[in-house]
């Protein structure tokens, strides 16, 4: 890099609102701590994994059963062997869900919300706000995004058992949507709603 770039990209940053460079400088900060914490010390023993993806799952069965007034649906954790596109198979640890003993979805740790939480949560963080505001709302956040996610899983169920050409959409289309419409609706909730000692956030401020 030239030093004409880095003259400019110095000059850029100084006038940066100071409000916007803690911001930034506090979303790095956390989002590094929390990648070498969970890639060094979580993700190998699946020590949040393991039991979010559990909950996901036997909620998910209970769901169904509650709904459907029938104890059709279980679920148990079990080892599936992932293809891979070099033909080989990677096991991975999953929930499995069964209608009668017809497997209906597998629940894998990627699909159980922890880093969407992550981040919904790491953002209010990085927000200027009373700290209890913003307990309150990454716990109820927190919670809502799980029930979601327990949603999301059973309306697969069903797409499966009814809609089979239509999962891949609203797996990986529709309801990604409507997951990621959720979390900024609460993030639009927690920087416009003012109170009297409660100031939102705004570059400019």
């Amino acid at each position: 890099m030239s030093p004409a770039k880095v003259v400019t990209i110095r000059q850029g940053w100084k006038r940066i609102p100071q409000q916007v460079k803690l911001f930034l400088l506090k979303g790095i900060l956390l989002f590094t701590i929390w990648k070498l914490l969970y890639l060094l010390l979580l993700l190998p023993n699946r020590t949040l994994d393991r039991p979010l993806t559990y909950s996901i799952g036997i909620s998910t069965a209970k769901t169904l059963n509650f709904f459907g007034g029938s104890p059709d649906y279980s679920a148990t954790s079990e080892i599936y062997n992932k293809p891979m596109d070099d033909g080989s198979t990677l096991p991975e640890p999953v929930m499995q869900l069964y209608h009668h003993r017809e497997r209906v979805l597998s629940v894998a740790d990627v699909c159980n919300g922890l880093e969407l939480m992550v981040l919904y949560a790491g953002l209010i963080l990085c927000l200027p706000a009373p700290p209890s505001r913003k307990i309150t709302f990454i716990a109820a956040g927190l919670l809502l995004i799980f029930l979601v996610n327990i949603i999301r899983c059973a309306a697969l169920v069903q797409v499966y058992l009814h809609k089979p050409g239509y999962v891949n959409f609203f797996h990986h289309y529709l309801f990604t949507f409507l997951v990621y419409a959720l979390i900024f609706w609460l993030w639009y909730i927690f920087t416009n709603t003012k109170k009297p000692a409660d100031v939102s956030f705004s570059p400019a401020s």
